[in-house]
């Protein structure tokens, strides 16, 4: 039973429109069958399986098909009005909503006269005054049906360009992770590879030598516990490389972020930056990026300047936006910002937010500038 409902309406269609849809179908149906008609019974049937055919197709079909469906669709409209009802033109909203779908802009403005021309012919058919509805309620009911395609077309632009950002930042972190395995395979192969076939072949070589020449199969086994030793530190690297992020590289993926947001990014680099840590340097970037990510989901701003400043024995990072500023929200800055409190904490720097000079929030990250060689715990 539910495939059956599927093949019959789509499914992106049901959770904001069949509720609604219905409720037309029932109320036109009353409007139809509670009155006398001229045509009888059998084709007031006949019309309303007309309707309900054109409903269908206009579900389904797009593009000069959708337009043959809503300027047929407008004139059975006319048909209903001129035999039953004149307000029964208010149901030809239904394929007001069709015609924001169609495709072209040419289709849209031939789908725009006819709803148009549903008023004029039934006024001039039922009083003789194809303008007659100018002066009545339905010119309001007219306009609101002439502006419903644009409001469709604009809502369903918006669905099709978020579709078109979610695919395309899985594709870009699937490329991400496909970069990482490559670089990570060339890592061990050229460094852990060719330390283990070392091992390899000088433990072999020992195995050989340990019955006629034990002093040299001893030396060669100590190269082997040399050989370990540089393995194991060549894995520790690599697990330190692959916890790494950059603070250049997390600022390039945050100016993407905030462009696919339509926000304007500005990144002020120091003129000097200090040599930091990568424990350190990856503090900093998962803080900007949780900062950069609060900017594109509560800030509503059209710009965002990350300052980068180094100066008096500290490292200091400043994120602005002009966007709606701190609001009384407490779940607005949330986790995110108790995130980056406990990074800088862990580095015995400090993180502030507070209201920015250009109207939206500034959050201000410092660290002090550590001698060479120390790394933070």
């Amino acid at each position: 039973m539910s495939g059956f409902r599927f093949r019959i309406y789509p499914e992106s269609q049901i959770q904001r429109y069949l509720i609604i849809d219905i409720f037309i179908c029932v109320f036109l149906f009353y409007q139809v069958l509670t009155v006398d008609s001229p045509v009888g019974r059998f084709g007031t049937f006949l019309l309303l399986a007309l309707f309900l055919a054109l409903f269908y197709m206009g579900l389904w079909y797009r593009g000069l098909r959708l337009l043959l469906v809503v300027a047929a669709g407008c004139g059975l409209m006319t048909v209903f009005a001129v035999f039953y009802n004149p307000w029964i033109l208010l149901f030809a909203t239904v394929f007001a909503d069709f015609l924001g779908r169609v495709r072209s802009g040419s289709h849209l403005a031939v789908g725009m006269a006819a709803i148009f021309a549903m008023y004029p012919v039934t006024n001039f058919v039922l009083h003789r005054d194809a303008f007659h509805f100018l002066h009545t309620a339905h010119l309001p009911f007219l306009i609101v049906q002439l502006a419903i395609p644009f409001v469709v077309r604009i809502l369903e632009k918006s669905e099709s360009l978020k579709h078109e950002l979610a695919s395309a930042n899985e594709r870009i972190a699937l490329y991400a992770q496909e970069e990482e395995r490559h670089r990570l395979a060339r890592d061990l192969h050229d460094t852990l590879g060719q330390t283990l076939t070392m091992i390899k072949v000088k433990s072999e070589l020992a195995m050989r030598m340990m019955d006629k020449h034990p002093e040299r199969a001893r030396q060669e086994m100590q190269e082997v516990v040399r050989s370990s030793r540089l393995a194991l530190k060549q894995v520790r690297d690599l697990v330190t490389d692959m916890k790494y992020v950059s603070l250049d590289q997390e600022i390039e993926l945050g100016r993407s972020l905030l462009a696919s947001a339509g926000i304007q990014f500005d990144f002020r680099k120091a003129a000097d930056r200090p040599n930091l840590t990568k424990v350190t340097e990856t503090m900093l970037a998962l803080a900007v990026r949780e900062s950069l990510t609060n900017v594109v989901k509560h800030s509503q701003a059209k710009h965002c300047t990350v300052t980068e400043r180094a100066a008096d024995g500290w490292y200091r990072l400043d994120i602005e936006d002009d966007g709606i500023g701190l609001t009384d929200d407490p779940t607005a800055e949330g986790h995110g910002l108790a995130a980056i409190e406990e990074r800088m904490r862990l580095l015995q720097g400090e993180a502030r937010i507070g209201p920015s000079p250009a109207g939206g929030v500034k959050i201000s990250l410092a660290i002090p500038l550590q001698p060479a060689g120390e790394e933070a715990s």
